[in-house]
């Protein structure tokens, strides 16, 4: 029985032992936000991450000059993940921008005072994560965490108005412990819904 056992056992999918592991990972750390990163095995064909801006010539350029196509993207990688002020606050915009948030006594008036109340979305936050997947008809899937201080500022419900003004695309609100993950995707495809189950599978 145990050689029976011990060849079953080799035989399991590799996509299950790959996630399975970054599974453990989140739930023994806690804070390992590259566990959301999504296994290449476990996406469908044609998804994958988003590859990163390179280098390319210029139309009319001199021989041998190149410029960098931007994407646009705010991150400097993809997969991103750290604690630059700026960044996380923009993240948190992400994950929780529908949700309400008590505003300010006086309205910012300069954009000083805009850029003082846009890094508040930083406050109570230890890390943030993002990454971008494109899938083969060039619809994008995003994934965009924070991980709190406090385990309540995570699991706070959705307010009324959120429910209310959905946004237009497919998104879902994902707690594990102190950490908030918002899939979001402009359209629904199979690339959504296997990050989405993907992270949904993490405990």
């Amino acid at each position: 029985m145990v050689h029976v056992f011990r060849f079953r056992t080799a035989q399991l999918p590799i996509a299950l032992l790959v996630a399975g592991g970054a599974v453990a990972g989140f739930a023994q750390t806690g804070q390992s936000l590259s566990a959301l990163t999504v296994p290449t095995v476990a996406l469908p064909s044609g998804c994958a991450l988003t590859p990163p801006q390179t280098p390319s010539p210029a139309a009319g350029a001199r021989a041998g000059a190149v410029v960098i196509v931007s994407s646009g993207s705010r991150f400097p990688s993809n997969p991103w993940s750290g604690t630059d002020r700026k960044t996380v606050a923009a993240v948190h915009m992400a994950v929780d921008g529908a949700r309400e948030r008590p505003l300010p006594d006086v309205p910012p008036t300069t954009p000083r005072d805009t850029a003082a109340a846009e890094l508040k979305w930083a406050e109570n936050i230890l890390e943030a994560y993002h990454a971008a997947y494109t899938a083969v008809d060039g619809y994008q899937v995003e994934v965009f965490a924070v991980t709190f201080n406090d385990v309540k500022l995570a699991t706070a419900p959705e307010p009324l108005s959120a429910m209310l003004n959905p946004p237009r695309g497919p998104t879902t609100r994902i707690v594990r412990g102190t950490t908030a993950i918002r899939v979001s995707a402009s359209t629904s495809t199979d690339c959504f819904g296997a990050v989405r189950r993907y992270i949904e599978s993490l405990r």
